[in-house]
């Protein structure tokens, strides 16, 4: 078994078809399916399941999956160590976050590594909280910017940036603006701006609802983007829900605490249980600013 057919096996899984494979690779298709192929007969079991359009795994290279990953992360590490102690650090660092994130420590840092770690192959990407998570989790992305409701997500390590509650945003002229609360019950009764599934703010809400015994309830109104439910909440089209921190600074609505303890989002920093040497120069640049990650964080 070598190495590189491990690389190659880890590279189909994760672009999701041979042909893309080869180009992340650099070799021609014809050599990422000659060397799996190889390393197929050389454990005896198929896995790949070559019929269907995109690639799929086998029941068996389900199996042998983390245990690819393992070895490829035990191998770099080995790569790693020996960078450090020539003083450099190289590989690539995949990093994540929530659609339309503003942190500056993140992008501060993520800065710094560029101008002085040239070697590493730097990437960024946006997409839900749920997406992110399992991708840090399955070793797609090394480091995220996420947010969860209730216990923290396992299978990886977190450091909480913002723990916040949930609250109801109406226009100014909306008859709930003079309350000093809104019952979960209440809630289940109103037009409903929220953000989709997979975000944390939506998870908290759906929490809610479920507590208030209506989570068959669905929001009227779903939108991608926290500015969209500034801007249907202020023109009275519905009651929005967002985490605190986010509906700070809003105009022309009022934001008004949910009656729910457990109504909270957490937000924050997401990384794999072993991270890669680029990983954890990131994390030394970011983690001392976590703290103040309240004063910082500005999410629109």
């Amino acid at each position: 078994m070598e190495l590189h057919q491990l690389r190659y096996f880890l590279a189909v899984v994760d672009e999701g078809t041979f042909t893309a494979a080869a180009e992340a690779v650099r070799i021609s298709q014809s050599g990422v399916s000659t060397q799996l192929q190889k390393l197929e007969r050389e454990l005896g079991v198929v896995l790949i399941d070559r019929s269907a359009r995109r690639v799929t795994l086998t029941p068996a290279g389900q199996r042998l999956l983390p245990y690819a990953r393992a070895a490829i992360a035990a191998v770099d590490d080995v790569t790693g160590a020996a960078n450090d102690i020539r003083g450099l650090v190289t590989g690539s660092l995949r990093v994540a976050t929530v659609t339309g994130l503003i942190w500056p420590p993140l992008f501060d840092a993520l800065g710094a590594i560029y101008r002085q770690h040239p070697g590493i192959d730097l990437r960024l990407h946006e997409g839900n909280s749920d997406q992110l998570l399992a991708e840090v989790r399955d070793g797609l992305a090394d480091l995220a910017v996420a947010a969860w409701s209730g216990e923290p997500p396992e299978g990886v390590q977190t450091v909480i940036l913002v723990d916040d509650p949930l609250v109801a945003v109406v226009a100014e002229d909306h008859p709930w603006r003079a309350r000093k609360s809104i019952r979960p019950h209440q809630l289940a009764h109103a037009d409903l701006i929220a953000l989709p599934p997979g975000t944390g703010a939506r998870a908290a809400l759906d929490g809610v609802l479920a507590r208030a015994d209506a989570r068959r309830i669905q929001p009227r109104w779903e939108v991608s983007s926290p500015a969209y439910v500034q801007m249907l909440a202020s023109r009275g089209i519905g009651i929005g829900v967002v985490s605190a921190t986010t509906a700070e600074g809003w105009d022309a609505v009022t934001a008004i605490p949910i009656s729910d303890d457990r109504a909270r989002s957490q937000f924050g920093l997401v990384w794999q249980p072993r991270p890669s040497h680029a990983a954890q120069a990131l994390l030394e640049h970011v983690l001392p600013r976590a703290g103040n990650a309240r004063a910082e964080w500005q999410h629109r």
